[in-house]
C-alpha cells in the first residue's frame, strides 16, 4: 500500500534542486515513488515532532503555537500532493502566508465569539434546531473562507505542469488508502466502532473521556445515521476527480486564474451546499440527522463533562483573541 505521510526535514523544506526547468517540470513523475518515500528518514520526522513538541510546551497557549504552525503544515501538504518546483513553492507559500493574514484578522475574531457561544450552550441541553443553527454559522464562515483562499489556489494551479497531475493522483490515491484502513470495514459493527474512536478523539478534546455505556449508545446511533465512512469517502472521491479534472482543463485550455478561481469556489461550495436538486435533498437529510445526533450526543453527558466542555471551550475563546490580537 503506497503511502505519502512522511514529513520534511524541516517545516518549509523545499523541493529537491533540479538540473534544469524542464526537469524541474517532470521530476514528479521520473522519481520512484519508493525513493520519494526514503528520501524522507523516519529520523527526521522524531526531530521534527520532537522539537514541535518542545516549541508547544515552552508557549504560553498551544492553539497559538498549532496555529502558527498551520501554513507551514499546510504548504508542506501541498507540497507532497503537487511536488512544486522552486518557483511554485515560493508563490505557494506566499500566498498561504496572505490566506493566513487575513483569516487571523477577518475570521479569528468571529470564532471566537462563537466559541464564546458554545461554552454557554453545552451548559444545558442543545436541540437539534440549536446544533443546526450553529453548524449554519460555521458553514457561513466556511464560504467566507473559500471565496477568499480560490483566488490564491488559482494563482498556484495555473503554473503547475503535465507531470504534476499524476503526482496529484497518487497523492489522492495514499489519501483514500489511509481513510479506508482508519475507517472502513465490511462489519456494520466495526465501522461504527471506528466512527465512534473519531468522535471520541476530537470530542473527547471538549468532554473528556466517554464512558463504556455512552460508547455502546454512540454506536448504536452511529449505525442508524443515513451516512457513513463510506458515503465520506465517495464525497472525497467526488472531489478529488473533479479537481484533476480542473488541473487537466487548465492545462488544455489555458484556462485564466480567474476561470480556475471561480470553477474551485464552485467545487469547495457543492461539498457543503450544493445546489443540484437531488444532493441539495441529500445533504439536507444528512444535516438534519447530523444535528440530531449531536443533539442526543450531548444529551447523554454528564454535567461534569459538560462543565470541562464549558471551561474547554472558553480557554480556546481566550486562544483565538490572543491570536486574533496578533496582526
Amino acid at each position: 500500500m503506497k503511502r505519502t505521510s512522511a514529513m520534511p526535514e524541516a517545516p518549509e523544506a523545499r523541493p529537491a534542486p533540479q538540473t534544469s526547468p524542464g526537469a524541474s517540470a517532470s521530476l514528479a513523475s521520473d522519481l520512484p515513488h519508493d525513493t520519494f518515500r526514503r528520501s524522507w528518514p523516519t529520523r527526521i520526522l522524531r526531530r521534527w515532532l520532537i522539537g514541535a513538541i518542545a516549541v508547544a510546551l515552552a508557549a504560553c497557549s498551544l492553539l497559538q503555537t498549532l496555529y502558527d504552525q498551520a501554513p507551514r503544515y499546510l504548504q508542506w501538504r501541498t507540497n507532497v500532493a503537487h511536488h512544486f518546483t522552486e518557483d511554485q513553492y515560493e508563490l505557494a507559500r506566499s500566498n498561504i502566508r496572505r490566506f493566513f493574514d487575513w483569516h487571523r484578522r477577518e475570521q479569528m475574531p468571529q470564532i471566537a465569539r462563537m466559541l464564546a457561544q458554545a461554552a454557554q450552550d453545552v451548559r444545558g441541553p442543545i436541540s437539534p434546531e440549536l446544533a443546526c443553527e450553529r453548524r449554519d454559522a460555521y458553514v457561513a464562515l466556511g464560504k467566507q473562507a473559500f471565496a477568499a483562499a480560490a483566488p490564491l489556489a488559482a494563482g498556484v494551479i495555473v503554473k503547475l505542469g503535465p507531470a504534476q497531475i499524476s503526482r496529484v493522483r497518487d497523492f489522492f490515491d495514499d489519501l483514500n488508502d489511509d481513510f479506508r484502513d482508519k475507517y472502513i470495514s465490511d462489519d456494520p459493527r466495526e465501522q461504527a466502532r471506528f466512527a465512534v474512536d473519531f468522535i471520541e478523539e476530537w470530542g473527547g478534546l471538549v468532554y473528556g473521556d466517554f464512558s463504556k455505556a455512552q460508547r455502546t449508545t454512540l454506536e448504536r446511533e452511529v449505525m442508524a445515521l443515513p451516512f457513513n465512512a463510506r458515503t465520506v469517502l465517495q464525497e472525497l472521491q467526488r472531489f478529488q476527480g473533479r479537481y484533476v479534472q480542473l488541473l487537466e482543463d487548465t492545462q488544455a485550455r489555458k484556462l485564466s486564474t480567474d476561470e480556475v478561481s471561480a470553477r474551485l469556489l464552485a467545487m469547495l461550495l457543492d461539498g457543503i451546499d450544493p445546489q443540484e436538486p437531488e444532493r441539495k435533498a441529500q445533504m439536507q437529510r444528512w444535516v438534519k440527522a447530523g444535528c440530531a445526533f449531536t443533539s442526543e450526543l450531548h444529551a447523554q453527558t454528564t454535567a461534569a463533562q459538560r462543565e470541562r466542555a464549558a471551561r474547554t471551550l472558553s480557554g480556546w475563546r481566550a486562544d483565538v483573541d490572543e491570536i486574533a490580537s496578533h496582526r
